[in-house]
This record gives C-alpha cells, structure tokens and sequence, in this order.
C-alpha cells in the first residue's frame, strides 16, 4: 500500500465510520431506553436516501432542504410506529423484535412495486477534490465528516443538556423511578423512536449520492450497526462513536490493504476476538 493510498482510505474510514457512528446511535440510544433492537433501522437508512433522490434530484430541491426533510420525515415515521407498533404491545421486547423485523420486512419488500426495480442514482453534491498531505481527497467523503460531526454533537448536547434529555437518561437508569417522579415514559419513548429513525435516515442522506440505490440497501449498514454496538458495548454512546470509528478502518483501510471481502470478514474476527477478552464490549458493564 502506498502512502497515498494510505491517507485515502485513511480518510474514506473515518467518513464511512460517521455514517456507521449515525446508525449505531440511533440503536444504542433505544436499546438503552427500551432495551429492544431495532431491525426497522436498515430500511429507515434506505427511505432516507430515497427521500433525497426524490427531493434533491427528481424534485430540484436544495440538497439540504432534502436533508432536513429526509430527518423530518423519517421522525415523523418514528412516532408513528412507537405509537402503533411498540405501545400497544406494551413494550414486550420478543413481540417487539418480531413486530420491527416484520416492519423491515414489509418495508424492502414495498420498495421495489414503489421505486422500481431499477438502481438509482443521486448526483454528486459536492464536487472536486481537496489536497491532504498532497493527496487528493473526494470532497463529497470529506463533507460528511462535519455534516455527522454536527449530528453527533446535537445528540450529545439534546441528551446532557436539555429536560427532556435527562428524561430519557433516567428512564435508562430506571423506568418505574422515573415515572413516579413525573416522567412521561411514553412520551420519551416515542421522543426515543424519532431521534433514532431521525439519524438513520440522515446516515443514507449522507450515502445517498455515493451509493446506488435499492430497497436492500439498508441491510449491510444494519449489520455494521450491531457489530458496533456490541463491540462498544451495548447501550453505550461514546462505545457506538469509537466502535463506529474502529469499524470504518477496518472497511476501508483492510479494503485496501487487502481486498472488500477479506476486510468484511476481519471486521467479524476482530469483534470476536475483542469479545473474548471484553465480552461487554469496549464500553459495557456487567448486567
């Protein structure tokens, strides 16, 4: 590998890894509230794409307005489901799991009647390149660093710092406690649901004019979200920011270092190995 290639990838990880660290975000964010895994999260990431497809390039939009409209929505979607799907059945974590996989499910499977069975494809926004260390550095990779950055510091900022911030890290330290002393668990719960279909949705934003679109897209990213939760731990922010991280070098320095199928499979190696030692994750605790 030359030292060009090396920056490169260098760079390429730490923007993939921000896509990485949004999703994984949203999932450690209602796992730790809800204790329940959210399969509906890939098929969030590909409606968020698809809604820039749409708004920036078949509508004409601009494509931050797509952007936000993409987060929009897709929390809009979230409050939905936490009110028709996760209430009713009163938070039970199997009928949960089954009802959000059955979600994902129907989700994909609408895709291809709704946008066809054709791949799309979104213009690039940021076009050129800039110059790090006298290597030539896609500026549509190099801007969704800042774009997540800001994502990344609002949820650290909304969780510490605002009421209802501290409402959900309360239900996460103790739901029955929390209620007595005045919490709306349901509000916050559906609060929990829309930041985390919110941040899927702005992580296929982010891919979409990189990536082709399809309605199968969200599956690898989905899985790439729960290797990062379990290796930072699960439940765990500042786990889901460096696993995110951990898990963009591997992709794409091991990419290419070594080719696109042997780095997918380091990626698992290295989390069972980091499991075998910590088997909490970098960040866990005992239960």
């Amino acid at each position: 590998m030359t030292f060009e290639l090396l920056i490169q990838s260098m760079v390429y990880g730490l923007s993939i890894g921000s896509t990485y660290i949004l999703m994984a975000l949203g999932l450690t964010l209602m796992f730790g509230m809800m204790h329940i895994i959210n399969f509906a999260h890939g098929a969030i990431y590909m409606l968020g794409a698809y809604v820039i497809y749409y708004v920036f390039d078949q509508w004409g939009a601009a494509y931050f307005v797509a952007f936000l409209l993409s987060m929009l929505l897709l929390g809009a979607f979230g409050f939905v489901v936490e009110r028709v799907i996760y209430r009713p059945i009163k938070g039970g974590i199997e009928p949960t799991l089954v009802a959000l996989l059955a979600l994902t499910t129907f989700l994909q499977a609408a895709g291809y009647p709704v946008f066809g069975p054709l791949d799309k494809d979104v213009p690039s926004v940021f076009e050129g390149t800039r110059q790090i260390l006298g290597v030539a550095i896609s500026v549509e990779r190099l801007m969704i660093l800042p774009i997540a950055g800001v994502l990344v510091l609002g949820l650290y900022l909304f969780i510490n710092k605002t009421k209802m911030g501290a409402a959900m890290r309360a239900i996460e330290q103790d739901k029955e406690a929390a209620a007595l002393q005045g919490v709306n668990v349901n509000v916050v719960n559906a609060l929990a649901f829309a930041v985390g279909f919110a941040l899927a949705a702005a992580s296929g934003a982010l891919m979409a004019p990189i990536l082709k679109l399809d309605p199968m897209m969200g599956e690898q990213p989905l899985l790439k979200a729960f290797i990062i939760i379990t290796l930072g731990g699960l439940g765990s922010i500042p786990g889901a920011i460096l696993g995110g991280l951990i898990l963009g070098f591997i992709d794409s320095v091991g990419a290419t270092a070594v080719g696109v199928e042997q780095a997918f499979l380091m990626s698992f190696l290295f989390i069972i190995l980091l499991l075998l030692f910590k088997p909490n994750g970098l960040f866990g605790h005992e239960a």
